[in-house]
């Protein structure tokens, strides 16, 4: 009798199962997935599965009726704060287990954002290449209704307690407040220095807070006017701007710095310190999230919250260095800062903090910027010159890797930019060195991606690509409705790598910076390395497991409608029409769907 085995990972808000079988199973037509409770450890139920009836209703079916054809599963549909472990079910045909073959159990798992002691991680479940979306969008299923996707979005996820806002926010606006709500509570004071606020909620909170201090970076807007792009400085942070100082004009102890960038520069952090009533920094919350609906709603994010009196004054002594470098002379209207980003801010930001212990074993290093002196720039120079000092530990880390490298990644930089230095092309680095390594990721930008695969494959069409890029089902067909993938520019929008989860020497590299070398030289950023700490860990490696898994067939079906569209029009650049014609469902019908797995060549 073969071998196998079954693991799951979780965090705040889905189960990632993955499983494994000594040899292929013959006459294996899926799998089946139970889930048992603590209060029904030995009555499990399957897990539901995705069906459509002739109406396009939704049909409940489970995994016993349809079975899972992959070796991994995602549990989108277990409830918050509830522990859970799975069984997995080798199934000959609907409602019909395979014979005399093992059937594996995880370990128990919780769905909750607590790791550990001193770490509270939030994800949100911000894509809208899904069929739920598409039911909210489009129940009528005319033209009409696609042409107005975008308004209609736009309405559900700016309005408070709509279905949509709150199923794709998840957890994000509860992890954005809660140090607000402490604050209130306890009667301590708020610190932060923030990007985008554009969230009518999230503002009034903020103008809420009894005792806040907030660095508001300026955030542009763009207009046409008479068919012309037009440039509004911080016009999208102007109205919380506004109703910020109507809150001081009442009598809010609220102080507001702004923090006007120059162009090419952005003041990208994200972050918030709670101080209690006598001063004393206790915790910070810091991630990929901007404070509005698209940063809830519309895009992968992160939030993670750390209780520790050292790394939250770390944190503070950082916003104290924000404030200090900004002019005394605030432009009206606002404008660039002259002398912004000084050498004090950058040489304090380019010094290494001491690290953090939180528990005897796990550590943070918390990183700052700008670090870089602003006479460097990308492209001039040898790399060894202008790699700055926080990316230069994330490159030490990648090259450490010794099981897997797992990441999400926005726009790091340009894909085939001479002197662009970015993760990525460090990861190219290491995976020619460490072709064994397990390396799994999704980008926002698909030229990135496709540079990253063809430093393992050829240049042609492959099925098993290791980086995806967001992509939608693009047309209707059998249980499957059209979907829309991304709303504004950024789809994914977490900054994050994790390494080796699963071992001791884990790390998990997060917070605002995405990773490239702008993020360093021109932007107000933060970034945590967190090492030792596999709870942290697993939850952000299950964070980047369900992106990936998402997008992959999604991505691999446009990628093969693009293949075959090229090669009908003789190598040239196809458009998105010509290749609809190619474009076939991603989900696998063929008796041959295990071969994959037990490919000794695939990575």
């Amino acid at each position: 009798m073969q071998g196998a085995k079954a693991i799951a990972i979780a965090n705040n808000d889905y189960v990632h199962i993955a499983w494994s079988y000594d040899e292929k199973l013959d006459d294996c037509a899926g799998f089946s997935i139970h889930r048992f409770t603590k209060d029904t450890p030995d009555a499990g139920v399957a897990l539901p599965m995705f069906e459509r009836g002739p109406d396009g209703a939704r049909l409940k079916v489970c995994s016993d009726q349809d079975p899972i054809r992959k070796y991994s599963w995602r549990d989108v549909s277990a409830p918050r704060d509830g522990t859970y472990k799975y069984r997995v079910i080798p199934m000959k045909g609907p409602n019909v287990p395979l014979a005399g073959v093992p059937q594996p159990e995880t370990d128990w798992v919780t769905v909750s954002e607590q790791c550990g002691d001193h770490a509270t991680v939030f994800f949100n479940r911000g894509i809208l290449a899904t069929q739920a979306t598409a039911d909210d969008l489009f129940a009528a299923r005319t033209k009409s209704q696609f042409t107005a996707a975008a308004e209609t979005l736009k309405t559900l996820i700016e309005t408070r307690g709509s279905h949509l806002r709150k199923s794709l926010s998840g957890e994000l606006f509860k992890a954005l407040t809660t140090l607000l709500d402490r604050a209130r509570n306890e009667g301590g004071s708020c610190w932060a220095a923030l990007f985008e606020l554009t969230d009518q909620e999230l503002i009034e909170r903020l103008c809420a807070c009894k005792d806040l201090h907030l660095i508001l970076a300026n955030n542009n807007d763009e207009v046409t006017l008479d068919g012309h792009k037009k440039t509004v400085y911080d016009g999208k942070n102007k109205p919380a701007a506004e109703a910020l100082q109507k809150a001081i004009d009442a009598g809010g102890n609220i102080e507001v710095i702004r923090r006007y960038m120059p162009s090419g520069h952005i003041g990208h952090n994200k972050f918030m310190v709670y101080c209690d009533k006598a001063g004393t920094p206790k915790a910070v919350l810091t991630g990929s999230t901007n404070w509005t609906a698209s940063g809830l709603c519309t895009q992968s994010n992160n939030a993670i919250m750390i209780e520790s009196e050292e790394l939250a004054g770390q944190y503070l002594a950082y916003w104290q260095d924000l404030r200090k470098d900004v002019p005394a002379h605030v432009p009206v209207p606002p404008a660039s800062m002259k002398g912004i980003q000084g050498q004090a801010l950058r040489k304090s930001c380019a010094s290494r903090r001491p690290r953090v212990s939180l528990d005897g074993m796990a550590t943070i290093q918390a990183w700052f910027s700008p670090n870089t002196s602003p006479a460097k720039r990308a492209g001039k120079g040898d790399k060894a010159s202008l790699l700055p000092v926080d990316m230069a530990e994330v490159y030490e880390i990648l090259h450490g890797a010794r099981q897997s490298i797992l990441f999400l990644a926005f726009m790091p930089g340009k894909a085939g930019a001479a002197g662009s230095f970015h993760f990525l092309k460090e990861v190219a680095r290491v995976i020619s060195a460490k072709p064994e390594l397990f390396v799994r990721g999704a980008v926002s930008d698909p030229a990135l991606t496709n540079e990253l695969d063809r430093t393992r494959w050829s240049t042609e069409f492959n099925d098993d690509m290791m980086v995806v890029s967001p992509q939608c089902i693009w047309k209707d067909f059998e249980d499957w409705r059209e979907e829309i993938y991304k709303y504004g520019h950024a789809v994914i929008h977490d900054k994050t790598i994790v390494v080796d989860p699963f071992s001791p020497n884990c790390v998990v590299i997060t917070g605002s910076h995405n990773l490239g070398f702008r993020a360093s030289m021109c932007n107000d950023e933060n970034v945590l390395i967190i090492r030792g700490d596999r709870a942290v860990a697993q939850a952000y490696a299950a964070h980047v497991m369900d992106i990936v898994e998402h997008y992959r067939a999604r991505w691999i079906a446009a990628k093969d409608a693009d293949s075959k569209a090229r090669k009908e029009a003789g190598g040239k650049k196809v458009s998105k029409k010509d290749a609809l014609k190619h474009w076939t469902p991603p989900f696998s019908k063929d008796g041959v769907w295990q071969n994959r797995y037990f490919d000794a060549t695939k990575p």
